[in-house]
């Protein structure tokens, strides 16, 4: 009999906790679907801000021009879109390629963004580029097998300048220049060696476009190159290999020095005004040492003019430094000043009181104290 009664709490006891469970359930139930009709704000969402490198940036209005890549993808050539942009004067650059996806992941990044490429660069999907309105074109990485229609498609397009750099060595080089006089567009056929991440600045050097066969060379350098030949009349209507020199052609170096620019010297490497290293080296010995001195002393000093405007700059940041410094140390001594005057106006009211001091050891009560109102 009592172990049925037990059985009976027990069974009374589950009833009851699983109708409070229910009951628990059914009013979250409730209060979430409540919930939901309120819309939900995040705490982790910032509101979007445009930010821009420069506050007012002219828009370009010059030529347009349609850039490809023969290997498909802009991953190798994306910086000479880039170059374009901030060394050219394109009012509109449209990269052309199979896959207009792929072309934005590799060409729309931050620097394009805030250098302000965005606003004038286009995508364009097909295996035919679309040169409608296109002034001129540049091939990248240009392949044998599609250039002949490529090269119908922009003749007929009404394309005035093509651009054309190869990587590989190509087999029709004379019928490829047959069909570029017949489309009536002024051209330059530029052969390098592979294309790598070297330092940029060194030396070019122009050979022939068939016999030579270059070594690597700096991506920087070549693509700086073809931004400046793309504009320039000594490269139209020529065929030539771009190879690497050994170091910095001391011409270069000369120019450099004198403030010439990029242009000046991509002009003087098309028209062979550069000295070879044969001829600087008789050019360099028929010199007297008083020349070679002066020279030496030219370069002496503007390195010494650099080196003195870095200790003047180092100068002043070092006088902004203490003057910052004596600020804070007076800024310092008067807050501890204020602190100490502060504590000795409250020592006179929380002392203890001596003999004959009529001083009371309480601060006075603040005005409209009920306490002072009653006495």
């Amino acid at each position: 009999m009592l172990s049925r009664l037990l059985l009976i709490a027990a069974a009374s006891a589950s009833a009851l906790r699983i109708g409070n469970v229910a009951v628990s359930q059914t009013t979250r139930a409730a209060v979430s679907m409540y919930d939901e009709k309120v819309p939900k704000v995040s705490t982790f969402e910032l509101p979007s801000s445009v930010t821009r490198s420069r506050a007012a940036r002219e828009a370009k209005v010059g030529p347009s021009i349609v850039v490809t890549d023969g290997t498909d993808s802009f991953f190798h050539s994306r910086t000479m879109v880039q170059s374009l942009y901030d060394f050219g004067d394109y009012g509109k650059i449209t990269a052309s390629s199979t896959s207009m996806a792929d072309a934005k992941k590799m060409l729309i990044s931050r620097t394009a963004r805030y250098s302000g490429l965005l606003d004038v660069l286009d995508f364009h999907e097909g295996s035919t580029p679309d040169f409608t309105d296109a002034d001129s074109w540049l091939s990248v990485n240009a392949k044998e097998a599609t250039l002949s229609a490529e090269i119908d498609a922009a003749a007929a397009a009404g394309v005035k300048r093509a651009f054309i750099l190869f990587t590989e060595p190509i087999n029709s080089v004379a019928a490829l220049d047959e069909q570029l006089k017949a489309s009536g567009m002024e051209y330059t056929l530029l052969r390098t060696g592979s294309l790598v991440n070297g330092p940029a600045g060194t030396g070019l050097k122009l050979d022939a476009f068939e016999e030579v066969v270059c070594d690597d060379v700096s991506i920087q350098d070549i693509f700086r190159f073809v931004t400046e030949a793309l504009t320039l009349p000594e490269a139209a209507n020529r065929q030539f290999s771009l190879c690497p020199s050994d170091g910095v052609v001391p011409a270069l170096k000369q120019m450099r020095l004198a403030g010439y620019e990029r242009r000046d010297e991509v002009k003087a490497v098309l028209t062979d005004a550069l000295p070879d290293d044969s001829a600087d080296a008789l050019a360099l010995a028929s010199k007297t040492p008083e020349e070679i001195e002066a020279e030496e002393q030219l370069v002496l000093r503007s390195e010494a003019e650099v080196a003195a405007e870095r200790e003047e700059e180092l100068k002043a940041l070092l006088e902004r430094a203490r003057a910052r410094g004596e600020e804070t140390q007076k800024r310092l001594a008067l807050e501890e000043a204020e602190r100490l005057a502060y504590r000795k106006e409250q020592e006179k009211y929380y002392k203890s009181p001596s003999a004959g001091d009529d001083t009371p050891d309480t601060p006075p009560p603040a005005a409209g104290d009920s306490s002072a109102d009653k006495a």
